[in-house]
C-alpha cells in the first residue's frame, strides 16, 4: 500500500514537471488514458476509414463499387473471415506509426489501443480472444517491443477480452514486406515465416472466434499467412483482423 502511494506521488510530481504534450498539435494532454495524442486531435485530425461513405468488402476490406458488387477476394485464398482497419495510412497517421515503430515512442501503441477500443468495441467483442502479429527475434531486440502486442494488450485490458500471447511464433526473419511492391514476391517472402507454438493448447474443446491485431494492413499478406497457420488449430472457428491503419 505504501509503495503504491509513493509510486503515485512520484508519478504525479513527474507529470507536473514534465507534462505530456500532444505529438500532433503540441497542446498539453489532460486525459490520463492518453499519452501522445490529445482528444481534440483524435476527434478532428485523424482520417478515419469508418467516417467515409465508401462500401468495403467485409471479408478483405477492399473498396467495392456498390453493395451488390462481388469482391475479387472471392477468387483468392484468404484464410481470415473478416477485416477492419481504423485509419487511412497517410499524412499524420504515417508519422504517428513511424514514430511508434522506429522512434521509440512505444506509448503511441497504447493510444491506438484506446482509440480502437472506443470505435471498434462492438466488433472486438464479437470475438472470444485476441492475439497479435509476432515480431522476429532480431527485430524485437532491435526495437525493444512489439507495437502490435502493446496495442492488443491495451485492448484486452480495456474491454476485458482474453489475450492469447503464445499461439504463433515467428520462426523466420524476413525483409520488411513494406519494401516489396510485387504481391507474389511478398507471398513468397513471408511463406513459412510463422508456425503454431507446439506448446500452445486451448483451454477446452469449445470452438472459438479469434481476432488478430496488427498496426498496418498493406496487402494482407502477413495476416493471411498467420491466419493460414491458425486454421491448423482444430478448435478455431472464425478469424478476424483489426489494424490501426490501411494502405488502400
Amino acid at each position: 500500500m505504501i509503495k503504491k502511494i509513493i509510486k503515485n506521488f512520484i508519478k504525479n510530481i513527474f507529470e507536473i514537471i514534465f507534462p505530456n504534450h500532444c505529438i500532433i498539435c503540441g497542446n498539453m494532454i489532460e486525459s490520463e488514458k492518453i499519452n501522445y495524442i490529445c482528444i481534440d486531435c483524435i476527434n478532428k485530425k485523424l482520417d478515419y476509414i469508418h467516417a467515409d461513405d465508401y462500401i468495403r468488402c467485409e471479408r478483405c476490406g477492399k473498396l467495392l463499387e456498390d453493395k451488390n458488387s462481388t469482391c475479387a477476394c472471392k477468387y483468392e485464398e484468404i484464410y481470415f473471415d473478416e477485416c477492419k482497419s481504423m485509419l487511412y495510412y497517410k499524412d499524420i497517421t504515417v508519422n504517428l506509426i513511424h514514430k511508434m515503430k522506429f522512434g521509440h515512442r512505444y506509448l503511441i501503441s497504447q493510444d491506438f489501443g484506446v482509440i480502437l477500443s472506443f470505435y471498434y468495441k462492438d466488433y472486438i467483442k464479437k470475438f472470444d480472444a485476441i492475439t497479435f502479429v509476432p515480431l522476429g527475434r532480431n527485430r524485437f531486440f532491435e526495437r525493444g517491443y512489439n507495437q502490435s502486442e502493446l496495442i492488443a494488450k491495451t485492448i484486452s485490458k480495456i474491454l476485458n477480452v482474453k489475450l492469447i500471447e503464445n499461439m504463433i511464433i515467428r520462426k523466420k526473419e524476413t525483409y520488411p514486406l513494406s519494401m516489396i511492391k510485387d504481391k507474389e514476391l511478398r507471398k513468397k517472402t513471408i511463406k513459412g515465416a510463422f508456425v503454431i507454438n507446439k506448446n500452445f493448447k486451448l483451454e477446452n474443446s469449445k470452438k472459438i472466434n479469434i481476432l488478430i491485431i496488427d498496426d498496418v494492413f498493406t496487402t494482407g499478406t502477413t495476416l493471411n499467412e498467420i491466419s493460414f497457420e491458425i486454421r491448423k488449430i482444430e478448435n478455431i472457428n472464425k478469424i478476424g483482423v483489426l489494424t490501426v491503419a490501411r494502405v488502400n
